[in-house]
């Protein structure tokens, strides 16, 4: 097998397509928010031009999942059967390929405006807007309702779970933000011990 080919079936959990109206069944969008996962898609890109060509595009939208776990290509490649569109793409850069959906980044391309953009199932995306940055704080928001949720108390195991689940949104933020997740999990393992009242022992 070739590196390429191992390459495709590393299992992530941001994927991308492009959905065409002709094709699509006309329920896409509930099929897809039926899905539970969290997904966002672009305006309808109807202005497009073929660089080599200069003739019109066929009108599509672009689509981004951010699915709740890694999954391999053959497994989001049902998505792809289900709405008629083309083989599933790999997203490695979340922000650019978010900032894609209007063009913010090609300038030599139509600019669709970024207000069309619609988030389905909750995917927070308005970090990704600018190049600023992301924002810390909608992201710390996320890690510790995830630190309350599974009673984590190690940054270590903090740290592994962002790398193997997170690390397109979650671990530059882990990272950077180490003495107030410090803190946070110091406090979280305190919190967790019973003590006895009258004499302060450790039960």
């Amino acid at each position: 097998m070739t590196e390429k080919k191992l390459e495709k079936n590393d299992p992530v959990r941001n994927w991308s397509w492009v959905v065409y109206p002709e094709s699509a069944p006309e329920n896409w969008r509930t099929l897809l928010d039926e899905t539970g996962e969290k997904w966002i898609e672009s305006p309808l890109h109807d202005k497009d031009i073929n660089e080599t060509t200069n003739e019109p595009k066929k009108a599509h939208w672009h689509i981004i999942i951010s699915f709740s776990n890694k999954k391999s290509y053959k497994q989001v490649l049902k998505i792809s059967e289900m709405l008629n569109a083309p083989e599933p793409v790999k997203t490695k850069n979340l922000q650019g390929s978010v900032q894609y959906l209007w063009h913010r980044n090609n300038p030599e391309k139509y600019q669709y405006n970024k207000s069309d953009v619609v988030a389905h199932n909750g995917f927070k995306y308005r970090q990704y807007l600018t190049d600023i940055g992301v924002d810390t704080d909608s992201i710390l928001q996320e890690v510790i309702e995830w630190i309350k949720e599974t009673g984590c108390s190690e940054y270590r195991d903090l740290v592994d779970y962002a790398v193997s689940e997170r690390f397109d949104d979650w671990f530059p933020t882990v990272r950077s933000q180490t003495i107030f997740l410090n803190s946070y999990l110091r406090s979280n393992r305190h919190s967790q011990k019973k003590y006895n009242p009258e004499t302060g022992e450790v039960l």
